[in-house]
């Protein structure tokens, strides 16, 4: 979701005068998060792809055809150049569509492993954007269409305030400024370990701590900033992220792959908790695997250790900052390669 608005806000950047659009699902926030960043949206039916036995796959069953047929009539009428796909469940119609629609596609996979939504898109696209070279060699079969270009992320990204984000939290930037984050539905493991470790924490550093909306109830419509001495802590971040980024000295997250990029692109350090295998399909685990053997700012956390030996141990903010990037290429890479199609 974020990825795709950040290429295209460089897609608008390089060649202002592009028609996007953009489809998505009825269901969830997309179509806030779209309409306000300026593009028109369009909704299909959707059918979630699930590699296990569930009831709701037979409804999904119906829901996914439905999807190709909606997106087919919807692709006629906007006559687009191009299909840009980022994978999910959502994905997959438009690209079947576009490739019966003999109109070009382009799909991209952020993490270590390819998902299923991109396995089947794979034999219908033009091109594959990977960011892993373990995803290259799952997907292998398809190599003449593989592209490497990373993972991208918003260039706003670049153009956070450390200064606001004290305003926002009341932090003086004396100390180093631990940022913890579970994901946008938040995550119980985190969470916990911040109830057990939070005391220690504070006494070394000023922590931030992005909950997420499943830690409380309400949050969806509410931040619920809690303040303490040197803790702060709100449900989501609708606006404002960047400013984090740009206070932070270190961090404690989840390992989604765009957090990851995110965090490489900034150069912050930080110690990682992957969702396990237990709740997902082991994604998580094997770009935080990967990203601990590229770059030595990533480290998997020991469970059974205490956090904050673990967070001490990381490499400070200061000693990343000679290698930090002021831009991302893999944003500029991947609209060029779509504005590539879009030209005469």
């Amino acid at each position: 979701m974020i990825p795709n608005l950040a290429i295209a806000d460089a897609i608008r950047a390089f060649e202002p005068k592009t028609k996007l659009a953009y489809l998505g699902s009825y269901k969830g926030i997309e179509k806030q998060l779209v309409t306000s960043a300026g593009l028109p949206f369009e909704s299909i039916s959707t059918g979630k792809l699930r590699r296990y036995f569930s009831l709701e796959n037979v409804v999904d069953f119906f829901r996914i055809p439905l999807g190709v047929v909606q997106a087919f009539f919807k692709l006629g009428r906007l006559k687009p150049n191009v299909v840009f796909s980022k994978g999910g469940f959502v994905g997959f119609p438009v690209v079947l569509a576009a490739w019966l629609r003999r109109i070009p596609v382009v799909i991209h996979d952020s993490d270590a492993i390819p998902g299923l939504a991109t396995k089947l898109s794979a034999p219908f696209a033009s091109k594959i954007v990977l960011a892993y070279e373990t995803s290259r060699m799952e997907l292998n079969r398809y190599e003449d269409k593989i592209e490497m270009m990373g993972n991208p992320v918003r260039l706003s990204l670049f153009e956070g305030s450390a200064q606001r984000a004290k305003k926002a939290t009341g932090f003086t930037g004396e100390r180093p400024v631990l940022l913890v984050m579970g994901g946008s539905s938040g995550s119980q493991e985190i969470n916990t370990l911040v109830e057990h470790e939070k005391k220690s924490w504070t006494e070394h550093f000023d922590v931030v701590h992005v909950s997420g909306h499943a830690g409380h109830a309400g949050a969806k419509t509410k931040a619920l900033i809690k303040k303490e001495p040197h803790y702060f802590e709100l449900a989501f971040v609708d606006k404002g992220m960047n400013d984090l980024y740009a206070l932070a000295s270190l961090a404690l997250t989840r390992a989604g792959a765009n957090t990851l990029a995110e965090l490489h692109a900034l150069q912050i350090p930080a110690l990682l908790y992957p969702l396990g295998t237990h709740a997902s399909r082991g994604d998580q685990v094997a770009n935080a695997k990967v990203m601990a053997l590229e770059s030595p700012l990533f480290v998997v956390a020991n469970a059974g250790r205490p956090a904050l030996a673990q967070l001490l141990a990381l490499p400070t903010a200061a000693d990343a900052a000679a290698s930090a990037s002021s831009t991302n290429t893999a944003t500029e890479k991947i609209a060029w390669l779509l504005l590539s199609y879009a030209k005469p």
